[in-house]
């Protein structure tokens, strides 16, 4: 069975699901052909569900230096008619390991598309997770509330800078000596990972740089909502590299194998090996 969690020298890493989605594959990669995206169905059976691609709405709780950070808040609990009638599971996920909603310090957000922010808010209007600070990509913010309107999931964002619990960051910002915000743009405008590093050891939690395992290999493939596509390939050309190089693990939140892998090589080519 996937691990749910690791550690990174002192600190504690635990993969959550949502739910798991499905879309048509040509709606999700319309640019690739299904014959290329089929010759990755043994490899990668997880991400295929009958002639759909199967995805995990995926999120992250990382224990520091006494905090405890959550790194994004899923689809939420729905149930939502976009994805067909869906429910959210992530705070009782949470909950069954061992992470209270009360105890999250930080919330930090990868980016703020709708499967990535849904449980900020309780069915109140409350924050969902009472004592965290949410910490907003700064270009995300710019662009989204250009036209919160047209962005539904910004109904569930902007409140919480009216509530005084919401700060803007950018850059690199520590937010424990081991966590930090890593810029990884192209997905959308101001899109970031978190790099843990502990007593020589490290990681890294990324939302949506990738969302089929295949594109550590294909980094020129784009899924249909990533915004900018050269900067997109480009942050994963540079990131995949060196994730390699190093051998960091990464928690993808998409990757439906398992929360946790490895990029490494096999038969010459670069391949997303799950962490059992």
């Amino acid at each position: 069975m996937p691990a749910s969690t690791i550690v990174v020298g002192k600190t504690q890493i635990i993969g959550l699901l949502d739910t798991y989605m499905e879309f048509p594959w040509n709606v999700f990669i319309p640019s690739v052909s299904r014959a290329d995206i089929d010759r990755y169905k043994d490899l990668y059976p997880g991400s295929f569900s009958g002639e759909n691609f199967r995805t995990r709405a995926g999120a992250y709780v990382i224990r520091s230096e006494g905090k405890t950070i959550l790194c994004d808040t899923g689809v939420g609990p729905g149930p939502h008619a976009w994805l067909g009638g869906l429910t959210g599971n992530l705070v009782p996920d949470m909950e069954s390991k061992g992470v209270s909603p009360a105890e999250v310090d930080y919330v930090v957000f990868t980016h703020l598309h709708g499967d990535h922010v849904g449980w900020n808010l309780a069915p109140d209007g409350k924050p969902t997770f009472p004592k965290a600070k949410y910490l907003v990509p700064q270009a995300d913010w710019d662009f989204f509330t250009q036209n919160a309107a047209s962005n539904p999931q910004m109904q569930v964002v902007t409140p919480l800078k009216d509530i005084g619990v919401m700060e803007l960051v950018s850059g690199e910002k520590p937010i424990t000596a081991e966590v930090t915000t890593y810029p990884t743009p192209g997905h959308t405008p101001g899109h970031q990972s978190l790099l843990v590093t502990s007593d020589g050891e490290r990681a890294i939690v990324t939302g949506d740089v990738a969302h089929y395992p295949a594109q550590v290999e294909h980094i020129d493939w784009c899924a249909s909502f990533d915004m900018d596509h050269t900067t997109t390939i480009e942050t994963r050309r540079k990131l995949f590299a060196q994730l390699e190089a190093d051998g960091v693990i990464a928690g993808v939140c998409h990757f439906p194998e398992a929360p946790f892998g490895r990029l490494i090589r096999s038969e010459g080519k670069r391949i997303w090996k799950a962490i059992g």
